[in-house]
Order: structure tokens, then C-alpha cells, then sequence
């Protein structure tokens, strides 16, 4: 991913975890694939030394995380006028859906157990 600070920096970044911990991350300025696999585990570098064999490839995860993804957020920025945040929105239609489910299966249930089911 990639953020943008108010002063026009931007900061990006590819991390991959396993089981909840650091694994492996991708150094966008080097364009390389570094272990934060905790001691030496024969796994991580296993997985480095192959992601290292395919230079077009980290060039272009380096190309998007440094031009794509900044570019996306500064035109979001433009369009809505401020900083980027999470949007919430998936979030809140959730939690209407779900209440209008539960209303209606309280509904189903008291019809139901009333006698007019």
C-alpha cells in the first residue's frame, strides 16, 4: 500500500505476514525482498531468493506502489478536498442490514409463535 502525509510526502510499502507475523517485506526504494522472518528460517529465504529471480516483476510492484498508488490517492484527495481516511461506509450499510434482518426474523418469530404463522 501507500500513504500520503499532509506535507505531500508519500510513504509506501508491501508487507507480507504469515500466522500474525512478519515475513517478508518488499524495500520499494531498492526494489528488493527482505526476510522479517524471526531467526533464520530456511522458508523466508527460500521465498527471497525466488521473488529476487524476477526483476521485471519487483520493478513493477516498485513502478506501482512509488508511482500508481500515490497517484490514485492524490487524485482522491483532489476529488474529495481533504486527506484520505478508511472509509466507513461498508461498515455502517452492514450493520443497517443486519438490523433490518434481525427485525424481521423478531417479526417472523413472534407472528410465528402468536399463532397467525
Amino acid at each position: 500500500g501507500c500513504q500520503l502525509f499532509p506535507n505531500g510526502t508519500a510513504h509506501s510499502f508491501y508487507e507480507v505476514n504469515l500466522n500474525g507475523t512478519a515475513f517478508l517485506s518488499f524495500h520499494v526504494p531498492s526494489a528488493t525482498w527482505e526476510r522479517r522472518w524471526p531467526g533464520r528460517d530456511a522458508v523466508a529465504a527460500f521465498a527471497e531468493l525466488e521473488l529476487m529471480k524476477y526483476p521485471k516483476t519487483t520493478r513493477d510492484l516498485q513502478h506501482f506502489l512509488n508511482t500508481t498508488c500515490v497517484d490514485i490517492l492524490r487524485a482522491q484527495n483532489a476529488i474529495t478536498g481533504k486527506q484520505s481516511s478508511r472509509s466507513h461506509t461498508p461498515l455502517v450499510l452492514g450493520l443497517i442490514l443486519g438490523t433490518f434482518a434481525l427485525l424481521g426474523m423478531a417479526v417472523g418469530i413472534f407472528l410465528c409463535t402468536g399463532g397467525s404463522c
